[in-house]
């Protein structure tokens, strides 16, 4: 071997060196980044609540919707709001969004249903929260919920199911309820 093909041979090791260095942060960032995806049970702390839901995240697992249920009733009475006699609730609509590698927002909106009988079903009130959550551990995350909740009237224009743009809401939670969240695991 000669002097200047081992130079072109150590030149040309140390630029995939180089390479490999350069991007190996980003490789190893996102193998330990956590994923929307799984079922889910949320026990509120300090306050008689739980709901559990699933999330169908898009291939990345960045971003998801997911659908679930009120296990535990959620009664917004004991925030001072007042709405009326509700006997079933709808299912939880869900959509989050990674903001960093172990953090997300949510919005959800679920309806408060009332039916004298089978044939007359009507939404008391639509219930909406915006979450903020940070993944402690795999299968394992912490959530700050902020509830709101609005009149059906206040869902007019174009009748779409959530409350318009600008409304106040009817009710508010006065402070914010904390989850831990736990991902089912795997069989």
């Amino acid at each position: 071997m000669t002097i200047h093909s081992f130079k072109v041979a150590l030149i040309a090791a140390m630029t995939v060196t180089a390479c490999l260095l350069l991007t190996a942060p980003t490789a190893m960032a996102d193998k330990g980044a956590y994923k929307l995806q799984g079922a889910w049970v949320a026990k509120v702390i300090g306050f008689p609540g739980q709901w559990s839901y699933v999330l169908a995240s898009e291939p990345s697992g960045r971003q998801a919707a997911g659908h679930g249920s009120i296990d535990i009733g959620f009664n917004p009475a004991v925030f001072g709001c007042t709405f009326g006699d509700t006997n079933a609730v709808s299912p939880i609509l869900i959509n989050l969004k990674m903001t960093g590698p172990n953090t997300a927002v949510a919005y959800a909106v679920w309806y408060a249903l009332s039916s004298a009988s089978p044939d007359s079903t009507e939404i008391v009130f639509i219930g909406e929260v915006r979450t903020e959550t940070r993944f402690v551990a795999p299968g394992k995350s912490e959530s700050t919920h902020y509830f709101s909740f609005y009149l059906p009237s206040q869902d007019h224009d174009p009748a779409d199911g959530f409350p318009d743009e600008g409304e106040t809401p009817a009710c508010s939670a006065p402070v914010a309820l904390y989850t831990l969240d736990t991902r089912m695991p795997a069989p």
